[in-house]
């Protein structure tokens, strides 16, 4: 026996040294590729995906780490199981050769086609909040503009109101002091007409000064509170004042009907006195909304809307080449194109009209609009590419599962084998023949890569999320088959194993199964 076992430990010298040059050649190819994908990023960006997209291939099918494991074998004797290894390691350098070679490139094509979609809709995202703000710069430009108006439309009322309560307080001075009632009436109802027309006023200030407070407020934002400019002791006062104006025009009215004509002048001076105030605060107001409008200059809100209109046009440009040319999106239209094209003229409309010193917050919130509606058709697109993706993750994981249980029947099998022999095979003291012990060990080895593909599995899942159900499935494979490495290093092989390996063998099966009827379910519109 002595010499066929010589010739099987001399065999796999040559075999190793050859597995041993593969694993060097392999490294230093994807060393290169490395190097070379960094050097063509700027020049051959397509190029340069294309090197990436193998990389990650390469990662994914853990080939580096496979090669190594292969050689193990080799350098075990294990020539049966480093066969099999090697022949699945084939067809996937068979399958990076024709992603190299561009010759199956649906699933690269998938993840450079979601890449280009979320870098299009993070620019949209960025864009239609640029154009809220420009919105609302453009909204309060407005608000203060017509915030001016207002306050000098009942400026006006109050200066009209004020000449003729001065006129009125003349008249009543050149009153005689015995006046009858025929002189004295008429100037008593003028008063009451003015006092209801104060009345008025105050009423319309209320409504000014609620605005300018507004105004104001809306002027501080949450991180420049402290800095801003304080709202003043007067908020409401023109309201105020007026209101005082128009009790005084009523005392002053009562005094008269009373033939104290005399006595009136007082309270029609003070009347006199308190529009003054109302118009001087007006003039406050006025000049306040004047100061935050030089804040807000026109010329500088067309500008930022005019580099806004340039940044959504070169956006619409990008979308509509990807259509055109690209791997990634060629022959397929970019969802929330034209919504973004459409935006582009109305940005340009509104950049004109703030250039004319005019508001442009419908045009801008239109625009706005479009924005918003190209990114809702970009997310819908995304999570349809992702539940494509997800499906080729599930499909994934079933080939893994499928290849993990067709492995570990194999190691269920040459385990009890092993223990078969076992129990005919031990050395003088009772112990286990070195040989006997190094095939034990080289099956807990086997049952460590099944592990390790578990681990591997669980972690896609976690990233991916796809069906909640799974990882707890799959956590529990990862753990039995940490118990049954754990046994096999115990040197343990009898029933108590044999149980333990095909309890995964049913959870495997049970995965697999699980996974077909969810691919089922999907495919069916379930």
């Amino acid at each position: 026996m002595a010499s066929p076992l010589h010739a099987q430990q001399g065999q796999p010298t040559a075999a190793q040294s050859k597995q041993q040059l593969a694993e060097g050649k392999f490294r230093e190819l994807t060393d290169r590729m490395q190097k070379l994908m960094v050097v063509l990023q700027k020049d051959e960006p397509e190029e340069s995906k294309l090197l990436g997209a193998g990389l990650r291939f390469v990662q994914e099918k853990k080939l580096h780490r496979r090669l190594e494991q292969s050689g193990a074998m080799l350098s075990q004797g294990r020539l049966d199981e480093s066969l099999v290894l090697m022949g699945k390691l084939r067809e996937d350098l068979r399958s990076l050769l024709e992603l190299l070679q561009n010759r199956d490139g649906d699933l690269r094509k998938l993840l450079e086609r979601i890449d280009q979609l979320e870098g299009f809709k993070d620019r949209v995202d960025a864009l239609a909040k640029e154009q809220q703000r420009e919105k609302e710069d453009s909204a309060r430009a407005a608000a203060l503009q017509a915030q001016r108006k207002s306050i000098e439309a009942q400026r006006r009322r109050a200066e009209a109101l004020l000449a003729q309560q001065r006129a009125l307080r003349e008249q009543t001075n050149q009153l005689p002091l015995d006046a009858t009632d025929d002189a004295t009436e008429p100037l008593t109802r003028r008063e009451g007409e003015l006092m209801e027309e104060a009345l008025e006023l105050a009423k319309d200030l209320r409504d000014l000064d609620a605005a300018d407070a507004a105004l104001k407020a809306a002027a501080a934002a949450p991180g420049e509170a402290r800095d801003a400019e304080p709202l003043g002791p007067l908020i409401g006062a023109s309201s105020k004042i007026a209101g005082k104006a128009a009790a005084s025009m009523a005392e002053a009215q009562k005094q008269m009907g009373e033939r104290q004509a005399a006595s009136s002048l007082r309270d029609q001076d003070q009347a006199i006195e308190e529009l003054e105030e109302t118009i001087a605060e007006l003039d406050r107001m006025a000049a306040d909304a004047q100061r935050a409008l030089l804040k807000l200059p026109f010329e500088q809100l067309s500008e930022q809307q005019a580099q806004t209109e340039q940044a959504t046009d070169a956006l619409a440009k990008d979308m509509e080449e990807a259509e055109q040319g690209g791997d990634a999106g060629e022959g397929e239209p970019t969802p929330g194109k034209n919504k973004v094209q459409q935006a582009v003229p109305k940005q340009r409309a509104a950049a004109s009209q703030l250039k004319e010193f005019k508001a442009a917050k419908q045009k801008q919130q239109d625009a706005k609009d479009d924005l918003d509606s190209a990114k809702e058709a970009l997310e819908d697109a995304l999570s349809q590419l992702r539940q494509q993706l997800q499906d080729e993750v599930l499909r994934a994981l079933e080939e893994r599962f499928t290849a993990m249980l067709a492995r570990q029947r194999e190691l269920s099998l040459m385990t009890k084998t092993v223990d078969g022999s076992r129990q005919s095979i031990l050395t003088a003291d009772g112990q286990l023949p070195s040989a006997l012990v190094s095939k034990i060990d080289a099956l807990g080895q086997g049952e460590r890569e099944l592990e390790l593909e578990a681990i591997d599995a669980l972690k896609l899942l976690e990233e991916d999320g796809t069906t909640a159900v799974f990882p707890p499935m799959v956590e529990q494979l990862r753990d039995e088959l940490h118990d049954v490495v754990a046994g096999l290093r115990a040197h343990t092989t009898g029933a108590v194993m044999s149980d333990a390996q095909r309890a995964v063998e049913e959870l495997l099966e049970l995965l697999i199964n699980a996974l077909r009827r969810t691919i089922e379910q999907k495919e069916g519109g379930g």
